[in-house]
């Protein structure tokens, strides 16, 4: 059995979606990678930046704005988005210029590039259970005093509502590769030029190994993978990919336009279009 830490996260929020991104099911209807395409730019540009280019010398802003075109034409043509649809509140140049911007301005932040990796993939195998650990860790930095930092890159408009489950997974899986604990764990925001810090102790670490162990368990031996509870919903379920696939999602919905006094809009197709909370 593999299990990444977003698997891990997938099943705690939703065993059934946890069990159709394992099964890769494919989702019935494309849903818009607009808030979302920032994020994805700006992090292939420093992953490129920190492996490659950071290499072969300091770059001119205009082999930075040449670099980063490619990589947001790439993007484009892989992610699905609609500059029309109403919630694009920015025309495409206008992201793409943000995030040129914001690059400049943290490369003129921060200086540890030199001492950065990115992109590095783990597959660790357990011993005992014979199951696999996966996962990509953004950056790791290997500072000049011996102490290493991990860094996860986060694209997004505020610094809050951080998942500190995901920095322990990362520190864990370097631990079982190179046998010893990250001095750091920290976000790095892209669009404040900061990073934050979380503090942490073994003993973090431990019941968290602890907590995943468990879950890692249940998902072995469960028979089932049933969506949570019509009343548990939350704005999770509104960000899933396979909203529309999933009947306690449309019947939650359902329920609450009529109880507004609207019904579910329905295509001329048939299918259920696009809708806000």
């Amino acid at each position: 059995m593999k299990l990444s830490y977003s698997s891990y996260r997938s099943y705690i929020e939703c065993p059934q979606k946890y069990y159709w991104k394992t099964i890769k099911k494919p989702c019935s209807i494309k849903l818009s990678k607009y808030f979302s395409i920032y994020g994805i730019v700006i992090q292939k540009f420093f992953e490129y930046y920190v492996n490659t280019y950071v290499k072969t010398g300091e770059l001119t802003e205009e082999q930075i704005k040449s670099h980063l075109k490619l990589h947001w034409d790439r993007t484009l043509k892989k992610e699905y988005v609609v500059w029309t649809d109403p919630w694009c509140k920015q025309t495409s140049d206008e992201i793409f210029n943000n995030i040129y911007t914001d690059i400049l301005l943290n490369l003129k932040a921060f200086n540890f590039f030199k001492y950065m990796k990115s992109e590095v993939v783990f597959n660790i195998k357990l011993v005992k259970s014979q199951d696999e650990l996966t996962g990509r860790l953004d950056f790791i930095l290997n500072n000049p005093d011996n102490t290493v930092e991990i860094l996860d890159g986060k694209g997004t408009n505020k610094q809050d509502n951080v998942d500190y489950e995901q920095l322990y997974f990362y520190a864990l899986m370097y631990y079982l590769k190179y046998k010893r604990i990250p001095d750091k764990l920290g976000f790095w925001f892209y669009k404040f030029q900061t990073i934050k810090y979380i503090d942490f102790t073994m003993d973090d670490l431990v019941k968290f190994k602890d907590k995943f162990a468990l879950v890692k368990k249940t998902i072995k031996e469960a028979k089932e993978f049933l969506p949570p509870p019509k009343i548990k919903m939350s704005k999770i379920c509104e960000w899933c990919d396979y909203k529309y696939d999933c009947s306690n999602f449309l019947t939650k919905k359902e329920a609450n336009r009529i109880k507004r006094g609207k019904g579910v809009p329905i295509a001329n197709t048939g299918d259920i279009q696009e809708f806000g909370l």
